[in-house]
């Protein structure tokens, strides 16, 4: 059973009474930064009604914050976990059911726990084969039961479902995590492997779209041809898109066309900034120009691109921030998303902001979310940059030819009443 509170729109009470029906054993939370005071309320409920429930946290959160998350919630938690832990997870729980010997605790990798009075952090592994980690419980969370409201706003055919097929990062944007999180190195499913998935998505669930929601789909140009060809000669009917984002300058023109054939119709890309000085400070490893030209490539291979944009780094300007504003009706681009800089725990940034005491890690207030102002530069005030984010959204937006493109992808009345709601809450926020 999984009870989806989003899904079902099921209030706090309601998902209080289920776990108290329940009475687990173990009972595990998994929490972004934003989340953790809201987790925190939770768990402590929890606690009261399940008091000899083993509580465990995992997640972005305590993989990048353990000891401090860990004495943040000392009242209630009684394990963590760090990384991936699909694999440690299980091991946890049979040492639990064999006793729980303080020996076999120390031995399993991202492990967050107390040894007498002590807060103690395993060190964590990362998967190699990611083969070995099982397809998700699908049955228990069915695509066609979800609501038409995807990642990416958009989509061809229903039902659809995410998929991640590779795990890790090896660029250094000073204002990204992901690498602390999933490691430098890039590591892959075997194409079977995602094949099959896709194939037992299709047979059992009907699904006829794939989200594809990795970091570095496109490290490996061979790699993306061998997907592209495999799916061809399947023959599944699939379309497949990248609402995560996808890196265009590993690709050329010829292994674009070979995904648009392949069913592939839509790719989102990071292009942050349209400020020369800023692309560099936070180390893109790309210009203005190759941007322009990797959009242009991707256009003319037949496929929809968005731009992600982010505005109000440290130390940006606003003529800075307006040069981002004006960059983006100048590109190929179909639609775009404007963010408000945050600074995420284990990003370079970040520990910059916190060394020099610019920025300090507040657990009870923390809202780190991609429209919320988390925090504002020097020079520049909150009411700046929201009015150079919604500006930026009325000159991308309110032109005839992206009007008029948005209301021809409408799949539903359900399905433009997400789409007007997303757009709201964008611009008034």
């Amino acid at each position: 059973m999984i009870l989806d509170q989003l899904r079902h729109k099921v209030p706090e009470e309601t998902l209080i009474r289920s776990i108290a029906g329940e009475q687990p054993d173990i009972l595990g939370f998994s929490a972004y930064s934003r989340d953790i005071f809201q987790v925190k309320k939770l768990m402590s409920r929890a606690a009261t009604i399940v008091p000899n429930a083993k509580i465990v946290l995992g997640g972005v959160q305590m993989s990048l914050m353990p000891r401090r998350t860990f004495e943040y919630l000392r009242e209630y938690i009684d394990y963590g976990f760090t990384g991936e832990s699909e694999l440690a997870f299980s091991e946890f729980v049979e040492t639990l059911e064999a006793g729980g010997a303080e020996d076999k605790f120390n031995e399993i990798p991202g492990l967050v726990w107390r040894k007498g009075g002590e807060i103690k952090v395993n060190a964590g592994t990362r998967i190699d084969d990611l083969d070995k980690i099982p397809f998700p419980k699908w049955k228990l969370m069915p695509p066609a039961g979800y609501p038409k409201a995807p990642h990416g706003a958009f989509y061809r055919q229903y039902p659809y479902a995410p998929m991640i097929t590779s795990r890790g990062c090896p660029y250094p944007c000073t204002f990204c995590s992901a690498g602390s999180l999933s490691g430098k190195k890039v590591r892959y499913r075997s194409i079977e492997n995602v094949i099959e998935e896709i194939r037992y998505l299709k047979k059992d669930f009907g699904v006829k779209e794939i989200h594809i929601e990795d970091d570095n789909f496109s490290m490996k140009k061979e790699r993306v041809i061998d997907f592209s060809e495999c799916l061809l000669k399947e023959g599944l009917g699939i379309t497949w898109a990248f609402p995560n984002g996808l890196r265009l300058d590993n690709l050329d023109l010829g292994t674009l066309r070979l995904m648009r054939k392949a069913g592939c119709y839509a790719v989102n890309v990071g292009i942050e900034s349209g400020d020369a000085e800023i692309l560099k400070k936070i180390k893109k490893g790309i210009t203005k120009d190759k941007i322009k030209a990797s959009i242009a490539l991707a256009k003319k291979a037949g496929l929809d691109i968005g731009g992600f944009f982010i505005i109000g780094f440290p130390g940006e300007t606003l003529e800075q921030m307006n040069n981002t504003i004006d960059f983006a009706p100048k590109l190929e681009l179909d639609r775009i998303g404007i963010s408000y800089f945050q600074p995420y725990p284990g990003s370079e940034e970040y520990q910059k902001l916190c060394d020099t005491g610019e920025y300090v890690f507040d657990f009870d207030a923390s809202r780190h979310s991609l429209h919320t102002v988390s925090y504002v530069p020097k020079n520049v005030t909150k009411k700046q940059l929201e009015r150079i984010r919604f500006m930026g959204f009325i000159r991308f937006y309110f032109r005839l030819k992206i009007m008029i493109k948005l209301l021809r992808e409408v799949n539903s009345f359900e399905h433009l009443m997400f789409i007007l709601k997303r757009g709201l809450r964008w611009l008034t926020n």
